[in-house]
């Protein structure tokens, strides 16, 4: 008893403490710098005022280019891996003028970067285990029985909800409040401990929550914005209201190329489809001193200099550090998330849904890209290029959904089936103080730093916090470097940084910008309101393509909203090298529907071939390995699983 009463007083004291934090806590907000003049021409375009010849507002240096530069120049840094943070570490570094190269394995987010479950948010879940030892409570017993106070839950909801406005300012065209309902069936105490948990997570927010409030909703209200809530839940108990709380949501493997994109634009030499073979080192000291490089398009192999290397390899970070000390502890534990994609449920105000499985995991039900995706799961599972769920996941997600919807879901509603790898990663600190099991994993992201060879490897944490692990590793590079890099090195700025595409970051400007695409190009409400959320100002370089080829503005297949001349884009001014890239990381097509994709590849196929010079040879090899993709997304078993791989860079 005296330790329960010890508990609530923590946890009361911990309301406190949040609602002072909220005062002081303050999130810098991006600049809004003054646009480029192109963009301000096609801005006025869109609002009827002078007009001209449409001209790239920044146009990427060429593959070949970026290429010369590494075998030519000498870097401060070389960033292995392009994945989120890869990508968010090159930006930090270029910003603050240092000289910056990074390779890539695949393309750009191409692993866990792409196959997440597109949110950008505090976390729910470390919220609750704050003060709850098991989750979900089943009645007020249980919420006393397992009441504690753990602060550290806390300070990472803070550190996370911190990012979480940054992201939505750095790119508001494609990172947008989301909002979710969380139903409310266990019985009338659920009612006043969830709203005291939406409060909180407002309050560890603060000022710059970057979304709106949290609050009740009536019965009645919830099934008014998601009609297929159920009434009853699958144990027959009766909706008695949800907690409506916001989090973040874009489209993460673009997120991630618009991250190099601006990377590239401050002079970051940034490349896909480069594999280290293997690290260089001074021989005087053994430390590292960049890598060998080999271009798996040409098979051309560069030696790239750098003063340092860092590690953004995310669950493959083992791999690299092995090469660079191979006799180092592995620190990388591999978790499944798999996700679906279900037929799009008419919610207006996109609204989603959220709670807690039976056995303590969140589930989100989500609108996102015209379609609806529900996960996640968190199971074993080996390291491989290309994850797959197995049907146990995909059955467990569907039970999951089928508690809480009065629509029917099975098999067939799966339309695309994914999974990712969760980089977890063993605190080197507690696993030397004797810790194990879950104990020894890191609640947050680690930088660790193998001193013999000076490499930097960054692991764990979440798409949201990108920023910071890329602030923590090259602070923990400058830290390293030697005095004349860090003299001429400046702070952080990537905390009022807008990414490419940002323009001036005002909805009106979007607005104006989807009224020209209709007006001017014959475009449809849903194809503008599309490009202008995918590239944001940089839309009308997509449609200015289609000049004299007014065909590029047709859909590429009945099913997406994708235009032609979205393709040809992504062949000139997005580094699309395969059809993969295509189908998966730049217009999205294979996690919205496998299906789909794969009648719309011929068609994509078509138009790579035209722009990038492929023989028929070639056509037919990339359609090979596209199809090997899509059978990635089919929740069905295979004869053939994914094998454990050793190594990669994303």
């Amino acid at each position: 008893m005296r330790s329960i009463r010890s508990s609530a007083r923590a946890c009361l004291l911990a309301l406190v403490l949040c609602a002072l934090h909220a005062w002081s806590f303050r999130v810098p907000g991006p600049r809004s710098p003054r646009l480029a003049s192109s963009q301000l021409q096609r801005v006025q375009a869109a609002r009827g005022g002078p007009r001209c010849a449409p001209r790239l507002a920044f146009e990427p240096p060429s593959r070949d280019a970026i290429l010369g530069r590494m075998q030519d120049e000498e870097f401060d840094i070389l960033v292995i891996g392009g994945g989120a943070t890869g990508l968010g570490v090159a930006l930090d570094a270029s910003l603050r003028g240092l000289k910056v190269a990074l390779v890539e394995r695949s393309d750009f987010s191409s692993g866990t970067s792409s196959r997440s479950t597109k949110l950008i948010h505090g976390g729910l879940r470390y919220l609750a285990q704050a003060f709850q030892k098991k989750l979900p409570p089943r009645s007020i017993p249980d919420v006393i029985r397992n009441l504690r106070f753990e602060p550290a839950y806390l300070r990472i909801v803070a550190a996370d909800l911190k990012e979480r406005a940054f992201v939505l300012a750095s790119a508001p065209f494609m990172a947008e409040p989301i909002p979710m309902m969380v139903p409310l069936y266990a019985g009338w105490w659920e009612v006043p401990m969830m709203l005291a948990v939406g409060i909180m997570y407002d309050l560890i927010a603060g000022t710059r929550r970057a979304v709106p409030g949290s609050r009740l909703v009536s019965p009645e209200d919830a099934r008014a914005a998601f009609p297929a809530l159920a009434e009853a839940d699958s144990e027959g108990r009766k909706l008695l209201g949800c907690l409506l709380i916001h989090d973040g949501q874009q489209n993460d493997a673009r997120m991630g190329l618009h991250i190099g994109l601006s990377a590239i634009k401050e002079g970051a030499a940034c490349t896909n489809y480069a594999e280290v073979k293997q690290l260089s080192r001074d021989p005087a000291t053994g430390r590292l001193s960049g890598a060998l490089v080999r271009d798996r398009i040409t098979g051309r192999e560069i030696n790239v200099r750098a003063a340092q290397v860092v590690n953004a390899c995310g669950v493959f970070a083992d791999g690299v550090r092995r090469m660079a000390e191979p006799g180092c502890a592995e620190i990388m534990v591999p978790s499944y998330g798999a996700h679906v994609a279900l037929e799009r449920f008419e919610a207006p105000g996109r609204m989603g849904l959220v709670w807690f499985t039976n056995d303590g995991r969140v589930l989100y039900l989500l609108p996102w890209e015209g379609s609806t995706i529900a996960g996640t799961t968190d199971t074993e599972g080996p390291i491989s290029f290309e994850p797959k769920p197995t049907p146990k996941d995909v059955d467990f997600i569907l039970s999951e959904c089928n508690r809480v919807v009065d629509r029917r879901l099975d098999a067939a509603s799966v339309r695309s089936a994914w999974a990712g790898i969760r980089p977890l990663v063993r605190n080197p600190e507690a696993a030397a103080a004797g810790a194990e099991g879950t104990a020894a994993l890191s609640r947050d992201h680690v930088v660790d730093v193998l001193e013999g060879s000076g490499l930097v490897s960054i692991v764990g944490g979440k798409w949201t916090t990108y920023r910071k692990m890329a602030e923590d590793a090259v602070d923990a590079c400058l830290a390293r470097a030697e005095p004349a890099v860090r003299a001429r090195a400046g702070p952080c700025r990537t905390l009022d940084n807008r990414l490419v595409g940002t323009g001036d970051g005002s909805p009106e400007t979007y607005r104006a910008q989807e009224a020209a695409l209709r007006r001017d190009h014959g475009l449809s409400e849903a194809a503008a309101a599309h490009l202008t959320r995918t590239y944001g100002t940089r839309a009308m370089d997509v449609v200015a393509i289609a000049a004299g080829e007014p065909a590029l503005l047709e859909p590429v297949h009945p099913a997406f909203v994708q235009i032609m001349a979205e393709i040809v884009h992504a062949c000139r001014n997005e580094y699309a090298l395969s059809a993969v890239d295509m189908i998966a990381h730049r217009t999205r097509f294979s996690f919205l529907d496998a299906m789909a994709a794969a009648e719309a590849l011929p068609a994509v196929l078509e138009l790579m071939a035209r722009e990038l010079g492929w023989a028929r040879e070639k056509v037919d090899e990339q359609e090979q390995a596209a199809r090997t993709f899509l059978a990635t997304m089919d929740p069905k078993p295979t004869a053939d699983e994914p094998k454990p791989a050793a190594m990669a860079q994303a």
